[in-house]
C-alpha cells in the first residue's frame, strides 16, 4: 500500500506532532501496552493515536505505552475490529459505518442528509446524551467507544469524471457496503462495490471499479492525481469518524489505570474536531496546487440529487425498529442544534 506524497501534506506542526511522542516515550518498560491501528495514514485518524499515545503515556506516567500502527498494518478492518474484540488489538478508529457488522446501527451514519454539515454534526455529536449513547452501544460486543466526529464529507471521484448527475450512470463505485450507501449508488443508477482501501488503487488501475466514494484525504494522501483530476462535491453526507477501546483489554487494567486511559481518549474529541477542519483546509489546498479540481454539479442536478436521496434514510430503516428507534434519536438531536 503506498502513502507517496504523505510528507508533502504533513505541515510542519503535524510533523513535531508525528515525532514528539516518538521522542518522548517511555525510558523504562510498560506495564501495558495499546496498540492503536488505522487502515488510513497522515489523516485525523491516524494523528488521533500520536495525540493518544502523547496524553495517555504522560496520564499515566508510563505505565501503559502506546504503539500507533497506520496504514492498516495489523490488517484491514475487519481484522482491526475483531482484534478489539478479542483484545488481540487495543485501540482503533474508522468511519463509524465500518461497525455495521457488529452492530446495524453505525449504518445510520451513512445515510444522506442526516446532518446539514459537518458544523451541525459535530454541534450534534456533542450532546452529551447522544454522545454518551453512541459511546457506549457496543461496548457489548467488546467496543468501548471513545471518540465520535465528523471527519471529512463524502466525495465523488472516477476515472472519468461525474460533472452531472447522469454522468453516474452505469459506474462502478467503491463503497464501504452499508444499506445506505448501496441505496445511494442505486439512486444514482451506479453499481456499489464494497471494497477496502487496500484494494482500491489497483482496482481503480484494471478497471474492477470507475471510482470511489471517500474523504478527501484519501484522494491526496494515495496521490490519486495520477488517475483522475476531478473531484465531485454534493455535500450530501459525511465520514463520521468512530474510535474504540478493546473491553476485554481494557477489563485486564486496574480500575485507576482504565479510568485514566478512557477519560484521556474521550477528552480528545474536540481536539479531533479541530484537526478534522484544519485538515480539510490543507487538503483541498494540496489537491489543487496538484493540479486537481473540486467541481459541484449544476443546480437543477443539486435539485434532482436531493429529490432521489433524502427518502432513503426512512426507507433503510423502517422494517428495523432498532435501527428506526436509533435514526430518530440522532435527527431529533440533530434538530435541537
Amino acid at each position: 500500500m503506498s502513502f507517496r506524497g504523505f510528507s508533502a501534506t504533513t505541515t510542519f506542526a503535524t510533523a513535531a506532532l508525528l515525532l514528539a511522542p516518538c521522542l518522548a516515550a517511555p525510558a523504562g518498560a510498560a506495564d501495558f501496552t495499546l496498540k492503536y491501528g488505522v487502515v488510513t495514514q497522515g489523516d485525523m485518524q491516524h494523528l488521533y493515536g500520536l495525540k493518544l499515545k502523547e496524553v495517555i503515556e504522560k496520564a499515566t506516567n508510563g505505565r501503559v505505552e502506546v504503539k500507533v500502527f497506520p496504514g492498516g498494518q495489523l490488517g484491514a478492518p475487519q481484522a482491526h475490529i475483531e482484534g478489539l474484540q478479542l483484545g488481540t488489538i487495543e485501540g482503533y478508529s474508522n468511519p463509524a459505518d465500518f461497525f455495521a457488522g457488529v452492530d446495524s446501527r453505525f449504518g445510520t451514519f451513512s445515510i444522506p442528509y442526516l446532518f446539514k454539515d459537518r458544523d451541525h454534526a459535530n454541534r450534534t455529536l456533542a450532546d452529551p446524551e447522544l454522545k454518551a449513547y453512541i459511546l457506549s452501544m457496543a461496548e457489548s460486543k467488546g467496543l468501548v467507544g471513545v471518540n465520535i466526529a465528523g471527519q471529512a464529507e463524502s466525495h465523488y471521484f472516477a476515472k472519468n469524471p461525474i460533472r452531472r448527475l447522469a454522468d453516474f450512470n452505469g459506474k462502478k463505485l467503491r463503497v464501504n457496503a452499508t444499506a445506505a450507501e448501496r441505496a445511494r449508488m442505486q439512486a444514482f443508477g451506479a453499481t456499489a462495490v464494497p471494497m477496502g482501501l487496500g484494494e482500491m488503487i489497483t482496482s481503480l488501475q484494471n478497471g474492477v471499479i470507475d471510482g470511489t466514494m471517500s474523504g478527501i484525504s484519501i484522494y491526496v494522501n494515495f496521490n490519486l492525481q495520477n488517475v483522475s483530476k476531478t473531484i465531485t462535491e454534493t455535500n450530501d453526507t459525511l465520514l463520521v469518524s468512530f474510535g474504540a477501546l478493546s473491553k476485554p483489554w481494557l477489563d485486564t487494567l486496574p480500575a485507576d489505570l482504565r479510568k485514566t486511559v478512557v477519560d484521556e481518549a474521550r477528552g480528545l474529541q474536540a481536539w479531533a474536531i479541530k484537526q478534522a477542519d484544519d485538515e480539510k483546509v490543507a487538503l483541498r489546498a494540496k489537491w489543487i496546487e496538484r493540479g486537481g479540481e473540486i467541481v459541484t454539479l449544476p443546480p437543477e442536478d443539486m435539485v434532482e440529487l436531493q429529490k432521489r436521496l433524502k427518502p432513503i434514510g426512512a426507507e433503510i430503516t423502517k422494517s428495523d425498529p432498532n435501527l428506526k428507534a436509533f435514526y430518530d434519536k440522532v435527527l431529533a438531536t440533530a434538530a435541537k442544534y
